[in-house]
């Protein structure tokens, strides 16, 4: 029976406002809105609420806090909840916060100078008990199941905020083998250590309820102390009589205090869906806004759709140029993807018109009858799904000249570390419209007929935030540079996957056949229950971690236990052959396209909190480089023509670079600047020798040292790259601070602004929002820490390759070569080039890499050439070509 059901009696939900919030606060991550205030546990409060109405529906509800003042508890006893912690710096500004939010919702609060929360629920209970209603108290405090009655049960939130178990008087006794009223006389008895309430000193859980179950009440035992078993314990309970009496009044929760309310005023469906909707957006609680009732209805039978022919196209074309911008979405073939270029149709809207336009393309002269309006300068594109429209189009042979806006782009920007939305969320958040009478093949028509007001909101918000320039001047131009490597593709070489594959296999099956000899039996080694059944019970190797359904052979565990027996390596080696072979060698193959010969693997521009770019299939970041087998796959990647060379141009040290520059540090500056080399010197400092003794193994120390400074990397975290001591690491990163004295003041000044401002940024303006900075939760507040400091290093990185991108782009689009940008993969460009253009196209590749920002420090690059991405050797550009 559902919980809605055949309600007997009506229903009044107390919520104990003072344990919810904590117990919120603690169960999600911090969180901010977009003025920087913190509402995790307001969220948390809300939703847990929201939960409670969908799966209860209670009649009436009220919410109890406590007051900043004492109450007659710490009159009666001074260390009263004394060992208390302070509240939380993050959730002290989110109680006034919250309190407001329920005001909005116009569910009654009650709070009464000198009582505790629990008084009044312990109040309002017992009244409205009398009154016929059924009673629901929610709270993750204890304290209160003495209210327990056959009118008053409790949802006591065992785990988090959502896991909630209802205790009535059978669920008590179940649980304590006492009825309600008598747990405060096992209080009286045992004390209370969260609340500082004393108890009798030797009286602990077990024989509180032996004696309460002898004696019937704390006030009989007291009574009748002669007949309580053990000296110890008859002298304790003559000498803490009094103590007990006042913990029993401590822990009881008073029914009587003077309030006054009408329950039939406690309705829940009083507050205005508009005002409470705007302090939900305002708060950024997006996912909770579906709730409400505020939103303008899109009805689509409003919209005035007019199909186009070729001549309103013509005319449609004349009032872009007119007005200077226009908005259009291209919709492909269903079942297509933008790379085959099959489009069925493409919308547009005008801002200073209703109607939309659809243009139908059945002919075969796409490009000539849409190319005028995409590729002309003067008019400013709006796009929908901006790259993909650019991909399509593209492979009709038209490219988009000036996009002027993206909608998702802009929301990326101003809300980096959220995961990207739908158009349709995004639009229902920040013009109030719902979509839920749309059909989905309506939505497009209907998004394009809002994206003109949706950039009239948004773009206001990244000037607001300085993001309008990064945005304009690299974001929005990145997009064709992508669709364009998108459309490129990089030609690979099945015959050789073929033939790596085939030879994995057999190495594979060499190893498991040595395996099994090793462990004298046939086994899985891809599972783990089998492998540790093999490992711990019949070759008895020692236990390292167990797991919920067996033993742990997880990487970290084989590297514990090698040298113990030789299947060890066999194991590691496996697993990372068996990986590369599944997940890469025998994955590529099947994205290969069947018309082009190519991989098309897809840019991500919006998925990253530091504004790196990523690749989806494949996933080309990931191609291992460090393994001989890792450096096989490369192999495959090929040129698209027999006269052809892949061309990589890598940024060298581009982060460690930044980090000089961003810190302004002078030695750090010279070391670059002389063209040192930066690990050497860095050895040469830390370890106090001169530059030319340092070793292999020293400069190998003082790599990992450079990037883990960068990194904000700890001195466990050194410890753990080096192999060496927590004491030894910490006394290297303290050298290193001593000698590079500019990056420890760099560091520090930036963890003072990122806990001012909320965030950190990169050199051209691009944040991260890192609330966990103030958290005072050391791990979370350490890893914010870390993340503040790495930020500006790894995005300005980032934005400079992704400006070096268009750079080179626009560059090339001027010359008459024979070339292909292909890859962008960490931190390196990946072209292909006619080797008769080589030399023109490598100088001048490597001018615009290294020019297209300015530091204190210089940018360099790395050439190499070769017939595949593997087999790459270094070459130099004639500087006087």
């Amino acid at each position: 029976m559902s919980k809605k059901e055949n309600k007997e009696k009506k229903t009044l939900f107390l919520l104990d406002g003072h344990s919810l919030t904590h117990r919120a606060f603690y169960a999600l991550p911090l969180l901010t809105n977009d003025e920087g205030e913190y509402t995790n546990a307001v969220f948390g409060f809300v939703r847990m609420l929201f939960s409670l109405t969908d799966e209860w529906n209670p009649d009436r509800m009220i919410i109890t806090f406590d007051k900043k003042a004492p109450t007659f508890r710490h009159e009666e006893y001074e260390d009263y909840k004394a060992g208390r912690k302070k509240m939380p710096e993050e959730l002290v500004p989110q109680i006034p916060l919250l309190q407001q939010t329920i005001e909005k919702l116009k569910i009654p609060m009650l709070a009464k100078e000198g009582y505790e929360a629990d008084d009044l629920l312990g109040t309002l209970s017992k009244e409205a008990a009398e009154e016929g209603y059924m009673v629901y108290i929610v709270t993750g405090d204890r304290d209160a199941l003495q209210l327990v009655s056959e009118n008053v049960n409790i949802l006591y939130t065992r785990k988090g905020i959502s896991d909630l178990v209802k205790f009535d008087l059978d669920k008590v006794m179940e649980k304590y083998e006492l009825p309600p009223e008598k747990l405060i006389d096992r209080k009286g008895l045992m004390g209370d250590s969260s609340d500082n309430i004393p108890g009798v000193p030797g009286i602990g859980k077990k024989t509180a309820l032996k004696l309460l179950k002898e004696f019937g009440s704390m006030e009989e035992i007291l009574a009748n102390i002669d007949k309580v078993s053990g000296k110890k314990r008859k002298e304790n309970l003559r000498k803490y009589t009094e103590q007990a009496r006042m913990s029993y009044r401590l822990g009881k929760i008073k029914r009587d205090v003077p309030v006054e309310i009408d329950f039939d005023e406690c309705r829940l469906d009083s507050y205005d869906d508009q005002e409470a909707a705007e302090q939900f957006e305002r708060l950024g609680f997006t996912s909770l806004l579906d709730r409400f009732d505020f939103k303008e209805e899109m009805n689509f039978k409003d919209l005035e759709v007019v199909n186009l022919d070729q001549a309103g196209l013509e005319q449609l074309k004349e009032k872009a140029a007119a007005a200077g911008e226009i908005a259009a979405a291209v919709k492909l073939k269903e079942g297509t993807k933008a790379i085959q270029g099959e489009i069925e149709a493409v919308i547009f809207s005008l801002e200073a018109e209703s109607q939309i336009y659809s243009y139908q393309l059945e002919s075969e002269k796409i490009a000539e009858e849409i190319k005028d309006i995409f590729s002309a300068a003067d008019i400013a594109k709006l796009m929908i799904d901006a790259k993909e429209a650019s991909l399509a189009l593209l492979k009709q042979g038209i490219e988009i000249i000036n996009i002027s806006f993206e909608p998702l782009l802009a929301f990326y920007l101003l809300q980096p570390s959220s995961s990207l939305p739908e158009l349709e969320e995004v639009l229902s958040r920040e013009l109030t419209i719902s979509f839920d009478e749309i059909e989905s093949k309506d939505k497009l028509l209907v998004e394009i007929s809002k994206l003109f007001e949706l950039k009239a909101e948004l773009l206001p918000k990244l000037e607001k935030d300085e993001l309008l320039k990064l945005y304009q001047e690299i974001e929005l131009p990145l997009i064709k540079v992508l669709a364009r490597m998108e459309a490129n593709g990089v030609k690979v070489d099945k015959e050789w996957l073929d033939s790596l594959s085939e030879r994995l296999g057999k190495r594979l099956d060499i190893i498991t056949e040595k395996a099994h000899q090793l462990a004298g039996e046939e086994f899985n080694l891809n599972s783990p229950k089998q492998l540790g059944e093999i490992l711990f019970e019949k070759l008895g190797l020692p236990v390292i971690k167990r797991t919920k359904t067996g033993y742990s052979t997880n990487a970290s565990v084989l590297e514990k236990l090698e040298g113990k027996h030789e299947i060890i390596p066999l194991i590691s080696e496996y697993r990372e052959l068996a990986k590369l072979k599944s997940t890469y060698i025998d994955s590529l193959p099947p994205l290969v396209n069947k018309e082009t010969g190519k991989i098309h693997t897809s840019f991500n521009q919006m998925v990253t909190a530091t504004g790196r770019l990523s690749s989806t299939d494949p996933n080309l970041q990931n191609i291992p480089i460090r393994t001989e087998e890792g450096r096989e796959i490369r192999k495959a990647f090929i040129p698209s023509k027999e006269d052809m060379l892949l061309l990589a141009v890598d940024y060298s040290q581009i982060e460690l670079r930044v980090f000089a520059h961003l810190s302004g540090d002078q030695k750090l500056k010279e070391a670059f600047n002389s063209g040192a080399d930066i690990h050497t010197e860095t050895a040469s400092e830390v370890f106090e020798v001169e530059p030319e003794e340092v070793s292999p193994n020293l400069r190998r120390h003082a790599k990992v040292i450079n990037f883990g400074i960068a990194y904000g990397m700890s001195s466990y975290g050194l410890s753990q790259d080096l192999d060496i001591p927590v004491e030894e690491a910490q006394d290297y990163i303290d050298k290193y601070f001593e000698r590079f004295s500019g990056v420890k003041e760099y560091m520090d000044q930036t963890i003072k602004k990122v806990k001012e401002c909320g965030y950190a940024e990169t050199m051209f303006g691009r944040r991260r929002y890192i609330p966990e900075i103030n958290s005072s939760n050391y791990h979370r507040r350490s890893f914010a820490e870390r993340t503040a400091i790495n930020t500006p290093v790894q995005g300005t990185a980032a934005d400079i390759m992704k400006k070096s991108m268009i750079d080179v782009y626009n560059a090339l689009k001027d010359e008459d070569l024979d070339l292909n940008i292909l890859l962008q993969v960490h931190d390196e460009l990946v072209f292909e080039v006619a080797e008769s253009d080589l030399e023109k196209a490598a100088k001048l590749i490597k001018d615009k890499m290294e020019n297209t920002a300015e530091l204190d420090v210089p940018l360099l690059v790395d050439l190499q050439t070769g017939e595949n991405w593997r087999d790459k050797k270094d070459y130099e550009v004639d500087k006087d070509a």
